[in-house]
């Protein structure tokens, strides 16, 4: 009995940890050729979220690895949407009104 619930457990473990597999070529030209289309349209409000924009930018430096061929492609969509996701930041401090509090946080040092 104890080897069974030890098994269970076990089981269970490794069915709720995810299993991350390198893209293929193949599924990296398709999506970064979809996302640089996606980019091209960045002001649209059904944009993607943070959050998936930085899966974008993790999948392409994973693209890099796997098609050399291509890394500078893979790079430029990483590249484009860290700025995007940079300006969304920037609006979000204007828009709450805390440039000026960070500018002098960052003045004295405050990192």
């Amino acid at each position: 009995m104890k080897r069974l619930l030890v098994l269970c457990a076990f089981v269970l473990a490794a069915v709720g940890q995810e299993v991350e597999h390198a893209p293929t070529v193949a599924q990296c030209q398709a999506d970064q050729r979809l996302w640089f289309s996606k980019l091209q349209e960045s002001d649209s409000p059904r944009f993607p979220t943070f959050n998936v924009l930085s899966r974008w930018s993790f999948e392409m430096g994973d693209c890099e690895k796997v098609d050399p061929d291509n890394e500078s492609k893979y790079y430029n969509i990483g590249a484009e949407t860290h700025a995007l996701q940079a300006s969304r930041l920037l609006d979000f401090i204007d828009r709450h009104g805390l440039r000026e509090k960070f500018l002098a946080e960052d003045a004295a040092g405050k990192r």
